[in-house]
């Protein structure tokens, strides 16, 4: 979580109003659709207001502003069951301090224990209702576990408990967008936009909804109407470089505009995952490895079980050489995702790659590992492009077996090189003559 939300926060309490800031992390995995049966023929209007607290609020909030730094700065330093056990102290003691709960159930997500993490952010609500962040957070816990149909079912019922609660659509539109009803989302951000013209955030809903569509140029018209009102919104500028890439070609490139654009995102929100998952493959792909490698680490340090960071930090890792952590990288990866391709390939291209990257095992041993995991990527690929790189790789492989055996046949037939070859061994290799690079 960002320091200043929480001095922001603090100085706003002063004057008894508070304007929320985003949540860190966006996600829009989709799943199975959900239709939502609630009606709005007798939903009151509400407009967007400014919040005002109860004195018992602003007396915790005050209170506890100490302790939940401290907490935070426990969490940065990557001590993240201290930080938990703090901040549940001082929820504890200051049961209305719901930026307290809020930061816990970020912290939860970081271990991960979502179970925990939702108790966080609906005790959020109970302390402070109007503090929407926080259902925007269970919203964004079912669509990452892809039950796009439970976030729309937490919104209504959020929304039904607190009809006044402008804010609160912000939630419903985020899930109607992630269950790919576009439609429905663009209708509703356009009826709430003729209760308040000048709100940021349902332009960038709005463009959001657009941007799934394929309409990137109207998505980035309406998006820059959001920025113009609200600049410093990290989730709109994200869009905006989401929608750089779209429109990006081999002929016009915008790759420079999307790495500038993403680290404005950065440096507004150093742990946006999305925003620094994007830079980190725009680094490495530009050969920066140190600062993909970086990047990834920040991953990994906020979401433990990002399976994509695993793999590309693996990959990174590769290129300098650092071949046993890449490998107990991987292994993590295929725990987590036993069924992704990507891991396998990146498995046989850690193998293949003998001479350039070190492991504590035999040539040949490796080779045939490659072979296996190459088999098992293409096995479990279901595009031809994919399935035909895999073969491709095989037949690579199976030529690299058929060459070293050769070789070692040769060695063995004419007992050349038997003590260089003993003693290489120990060094990950055959022997010098049967060492052999594979591009």
């Amino acid at each position: 979580m960002k320091r200043f939300f929480l001095i922001v926060l603090i100085a706003a309490i002063a004057s008894t109003s508070w304007a929320c800031a985003s949540k860190d992390q966006k996600n829009t995995e989709t799943a199975a659709s959900h239709t939502s049966k609630k009606t709005t023929t007798t939903k009151p209007k509400v407009t967007p207001s400014k919040t005002t607290f109860a004195n018992d609020t602003v007396k915790d909030i005050e209170a506890a502003s100490a302790d939940i730094e401290s907490a935070l700065q426990l969490a940065d330093s990557n001590q993240l069951s201290a930080a938990i056990t703090s901040l549940q102290q001082t929820t504890k003691t200051h049961p209305k301090a719901f930026i307290a709960h809020y930061d816990l159930g970020l912290l939860y997500e970081r271990k991960p224990d979502m179970a925990m993490a939702r108790s966080a952010y609906e005790s959020a609500l109970g302390a402070e209702p109007n503090f929407y962040p926080a259902l925007l957070a269970l919203v964004r816990i079912d669509i990452r576990n892809g039950d796009t149909g439970k976030a729309i079912q937490t919104a209504n019922q959020w929304i039904a408990r607190h009809e006044d609660i402008f804010n609160y659509n912000y939630a419903k539109i985020e899930a109607l967008i992630a269950d790919t009803q576009y439609e429905s989302a663009i209708s509703q951000c356009r009826a709430l936009l003729k209760t308040d013209e000048a709100n940021a955030r349902l332009r960038y809903y709005l463009a959001s909804a657009e941007f799934e569509k394929k309409r990137y140029r109207l998505a980035d018209f309406i998006v820059g109407e959001s920025l113009e009102i609200a600049p410093n919104d990290a989730e709109a500028l994200f869009l905006r470089a989401r929608i750089y890439d779209a429109l990006s070609t081999e002929e016009v490139s915008l790759i420079p505009k999307i790495a500038s654009t993403l680290d404005d995102v950065i440096a507004l929100n150093p742990n946006f995952i999305e925003a620094l998952w994007m830079r980190a493959n725009i680094y490495y792909n530009a050969s920066n490895y140190a600062k993909a490698e970086e990047l990834y680490r920040h991953i990994l340090q906020l979401d433990p079980n990002h399976v994509g960071a695993h793999i590309n930090l693996a990959n990174t890792l590769k290129t300098v050489d650092k071949g046993p952590e890449a490998e107990k990288l991987l292994i993590r990866a295929k725990e987590l995702a036993p069924q992704n391709a990507l891991v396998d390939f990146a498995f046989g291209t850690l193998y293949l790659n003998f001479e350039i990257i070190q492991l504590p095992m035999k040539d040949m041993d490796r080779l045939k590992l490659a072979k296996q995991h190459f088999e098992t990527a293409e096995s479990l690929w279901t595009s031809s492009e994919d399935k035909a790189l895999a073969k491709g790789y095989i037949r690579t492989t199976s030529d690299a077996i058929e060459t070293l055996q050769a070789m070692l046949d040769a060695e063995a037939l004419f007992g050349s090189s038997s003590d260089e070859s003993d003693s290489s061994s120990d060094d990950n290799t055959e022997s010098s003559s049967g060492s052999l690079r594979v591009d």
